[in-house]
């Protein structure tokens, strides 16, 4: 009786227990990333903390959070903690559409939640900007939105801001599935979680000043809503759209690209020049069809 009460499935096996791992995953993915962003907005200015004035800690500080929260959820839900990962995976046909809505949800309340926790842990550096802010910006919103969410620079305008989260995510899906394809030259052991890390410093060292890189509609909106709360909703401008638009759209753009290119001629050399590729000496594995099926974003068996 008793092995049968341990073999008895239980929802924490299946999709409830992989929505956890998004929600964690993405809940220490924010908390990391915002709060550097709160270290290098808050405290500029303020001495003798000169490193925070840097743009440097935000690009290290957000590859270190996604790094971190891929390796807390990676091995239960495949970490895409970031809905235009999700949706890409289901677009390629690599990951069940009826968890789609379920991983997002659970994405978008762990970004909101570890916002709550940054607001109330950096409460008072948050009221000492609101002080100090300038006329007409002493709103929480107005003073401090930048924390938690994005926005682009006052000379950056919606055709700018929208390209620039398109064509970030459009490389970030793009270059995780170079990644974690088996038959490629995938990372080896457990490093993907790191790679995809140097993958978010490149973006944004090559793409952050525009828009403050979003490059994840969860990572913007949650934290957006729980401003929204504290601030009356000034935190829900006309901007909030392309951060939530531009990354799905560019993530399920970036997957094709990887698919119909890269994917296509890594397919046409196996089928065909298979035994040439070995004899060459080059690293070309076979994805197993159940990876493929659960459309795991950061490891391979």
């Amino acid at each position: 009786m008793e092995n049968r009460a341990l073999e008895r499935p239980t929802g924490l096996a299946g999709t409830w227990g992989e929505c956890i791992a998004e929600f964690l995953g993405t809940m220490v993915l924010i908390l990391f990333g915002d709060g550097c962003v709160a270290s290098f907005g808050l405290f500029t200015g303020i001495d003798p903390v000169p490193f925070a004035k840097e743009w440097v800690i935000i690009v290290i500080g957000w590859g270190l959070a996604v790094m971190l929260g891929i390796y807390v959820a990676g091995a239960i839900s495949g970490a895409h903690i970031n809905p235009a990962v999700t949706l890409a995976f289901a677009a390629r046909g690599k990951f069940p559409w009826s968890k789609v809505i379920p991983y997002i949800v659970a994405q978008v309340l762990g970004a909101f939640v570890a916002a709550a926790i940054l607001y109330f842990v950096y409460k008072g550096a948050i009221d000492n900007a609101i002080v100090h802010a300038a006329a007409g910006k002493k709103n929480v919103a107005d003073a401090v939105g930048y924390v938690f969410y994005t926005s682009p620079k006052p000379f950056v305008g919606t055709f700018g801001a929208f390209g620039d989260e398109f064509v970030g995510t459009a490389l970030l899906t793009g270059l995780i599935f170079a990644l974690v394809d088996a038959r490629n030259q995938p990372v080896q052991a457990n490093l993907n979680p790191f790679i995809i890390g140097l993958l978010i410093m490149a973006i944004g060292a090559s793409f952050g000043l525009n828009t403050g890189y979003a490059i994840n509609p969860a990572r913007d909106f949650g934290p957006r809503l729980w401003l929204a709360i504290v601030s009356g909703g000034a935190s829900l401008t006309a901007y909030t759209w392309i951060p939530i638009v531009a990354p799905l759209l560019g993530g399920v753009v970036g997957a094709f690209i990887y698919d119909f290119t890269i994917g296509k001629v890594i397919e046409a050399r196996h089928l065909h020049g298979a035994q040439e590729i070995e004899a060459r000496g080059e690293a070309v594995r076979e994805i197993s069809p159940s990876t493929e099926t659960h459309g795991r974003s950061v490891r391979e068996p």
